[in-house]
């Protein structure tokens, strides 16, 4: 038998191992935060909401922008640059509000969330992942959220943490 402290690679990508520690399978990716959720806000208090298709659930889902942080990159610069790519909108002011671990039991990296104030229109041309957009006040993502229509994890995980930060400022 192995000792516990051992840890078993099972596979390599170039993006993610999945390793046996203990008895568990986790996955382990290079950075400790490798991803963002930009949660767009507009002066009104507004919500931007991304509509795109999801081929892991073979559906449309409704989310916040979000993606990878490029190695050397800060969360805020990612959530500003995913934002411009997935969106054409560019960032006035981008906040970090925190961490989420979207499956504790499994993956080891976290994901950063990050505010990000809007203004104004689209400027850029997009990286066409994003089919559309929804711009929703904090009730109406509320209800959304309530009937089931939003179902991803970052982002209703990114919800509570703007929700917890600024609840009078929506």
């Amino acid at each position: 038998m192995k000792p516990d402290t051992e840890s078993e690679c099972l596979l390599h990508t170039p993006y993610f191992d999945v390793v046996k520690e203990r008895g568990y399978f986790i996955v382990k990716e290079a950075q400790a935060v490798n991803g963002v959720v930009a949660v767009p806000v507009l002066p009104d208090g507004r919500l931007m909401l991304a509509v795109l298709q999801r081929r892991a659930i073979g559906a449309q889902s409704i989310e916040f922008p979000r993606g990878a942080i490029d190695r050397g990159e800060t969360a805020s610069d990612a959530a500003a640059r995913e934002l411009r790519e997935e969106t054409g909108w560019s960032a006035r002011k981008v906040t970090e509000l925190g961490l989420l671990h979207s499956n504790t039991s499994l993956i080891a990296s976290a994901v950063a969330v990050c505010r990000v104030d809007i203004d104004g229109e689209a400027v850029d041309s997009t990286d066409g992942e994003v089919d559309k957009v929804l711009f929703v006040t904090l009730a109406q993502l509320k209800a959304m959220i309530a009937a089931g229509k939003i179902t991803d994890g970052h982002t209703l995980s990114a919800a509570m943490l703007l929700i917890a930060h600024a609840p009078e400022a929506l």
